[in-house]
Parts: structure tokens; sequence; C-alpha cells
């Protein structure tokens, strides 16, 4: 947090978590009712939009896919304008802004101009994934690390695959579900074993989450399917080995279940 102050008015980046706003912060929620502008992004849930006061100044300035309400250069210039009016301005993301959230290029363009500003964190999708699953992202034995990737551009940049083969923990790979044939032939590529499970997980945190198990190998042959329009995040790793072995029993009693009918 900048600890500048100015007769400038004043930024609280507020992370609204994965879903409804059951996983806001109660921080969160104070900022987001004394607000005096609100700049929002998409994958919020639509209960955010009755907490906005009416007398706030309410800007949608959200980016999925190819669809872009505004640029990220335009968001900057906003934050920088309603900041420089006086103005309590919230920017409202979904998750946890310090997560592939675009937080730092927003700070940044605060900074230059002596802007005050605090980062409220959330409830990461990342973390509400592996709870409704039931399972940890971290395992005593098994997994001692986790590394975060961008699905976006993984593929695309060596970099983010340096020392892949000696990893031995958790692999999150968030923006990739439409990718994950190509994911596990680069991952098995760079030394991750065939038989690794892996889980997409849709719909994290939003009452209505889909699960897919499989492994490795398999995901590279035919790769797997999402099954909704809303977020996705690969995890892979032998943490996911119980959501596997339970998938396979429940395809083993149905089909057990059908044979003797």
């Amino acid at each position: 947090m900048s600890s500048n102050k100015t007769e400038h008015g004043f930024v609280s980046f507020v992370s609204g978590g994965p879903g409804p706003i059951d996983l806001l912060t109660l921080r969160g929620r104070t900022r987001i009712e004394s607000a005096d502008a609100i700049l929002y992004d998409a994958l919020l849930d639509p209960g955010f939009l009755d907490l906005f006061p009416e007398t706030a100044q309410i800007l949608y300035v959200g980016k999925r896919a190819e669809e872009h309400a505004r640029t990220q250069t335009e968001i900057n210039s906003l934050l920088v304008e309603l900041a420089l009016q006086g103005k309590r301005v919230v920017r409202l993301k979904g998750g946890d802004a310090s997560i592939f959230g675009r937080l730092a290029e927003e700070i940044e363009s605060l900074e230059k101009k002596g802007i005050p500003f605090e980062v409220v964190p959330g409830v990461s999708s990342v973390t509400t994934g592996v709870a409704e699953l039931g399972v940890s992202l971290t395992v005593r034995g098994i997994s001692r690390q986790i590394i975060i990737l961008d699905g976006h551009t993984i593929l695309e940049d060596e970099r983010s695959w340096i020392g892949m083969e000696n990893f031995l923990g958790t692999i999150v790979i968030l923006m990739g579900s439409k990718k994950t044939k190509e994911l596990a032939e680069i991952l098995i590529q760079k030394g991750i074993k065939e038989t690794t499970p892996l889980v997409l997980a849709e719909n994290v945190g939003r009452g209505n989450p889909i699960y897919t198990t499989s492994t490795l190998a398999e995901t590279m042959l035919d790769g797997i399917q999402k099954q909704s329009s809303g977020p996705g995040i690969l995890y892979v790793g032998e943490v996911i080995r119980p959501l596997l072995d339970r998938s396979e029993k429940i395809q083993k009693s149905t089909l057990i279940s059908l044979l003797t009918k």
C-alpha cells in the first residue's frame, strides 16, 4: 500500500473471489459499499451489483477471450482520472488480483501519479477448486511445491518449463482448458510421468462445479472437452490420485450394475 497522502482520491484493489459474494472478504465488502466509483471485471457474480452504492459511478471494464470492454491502457487511465477527481475508487476483480490479474500494471499507473492505494486480497479460484474437490495442493511426502502457470502463453514461452523435469509438486494451469491435449503432451515431454493424474475443474466457487479426471497419457491422446462456458482450471499431480481412484471405483460399480441387470 502506498503511504503517500495527497489531495488525490484513493484506490482500493478489491479481489472478489471466484464466485458468489459469500466468498468476498469483509474488508472488500466495506470498500465496495463506500466507493464513489467502481470499475469491475468480467467473471463476477451478478450478486455483486447489489452491493454497489446507488450514488457510485459504475464502469464495466471486463475482458474475456477476444471480448474487451476496455483495453488495459484505458483501464489504467480511468483509475488515474477518477482518483485525481478525489474519488474513493474500487477496482473490483474476480478471484485474487495478484494471480494473473494485471494488478502490477494498474498499480504502476497510480504510483507514477503519486496516487495512494491499497490491495485487498481475496479467495483465489486456485484454492477454491481443490477445496471443492476435497483435496490439498500440498501433501507431506508427495507434494511440497506448487507452480501456477498461465495457459495462454506457456505453450509459446520455453522459459515456463525450465526445471519441470525435477518438479515434484502440484501444477496448476489457469486459462488452459481449451489446450489440454497440447499441455499434456508438453508436460510429458518435459519429464512428468505419463501416469500422473489430472483434473479439469470448471465453474469453481459458483455452486455448479464440473470435474473431469484423467491422466496425462489419456489426455495427450484425446484431450478433455470442456462441458461448460465457464472458466476452467487444470490440476496436475499425485495429490489428484484419490480423485482418479474414486472415479474409477464409481465407473466399475456402474459397469457391474449394468452387467447384472
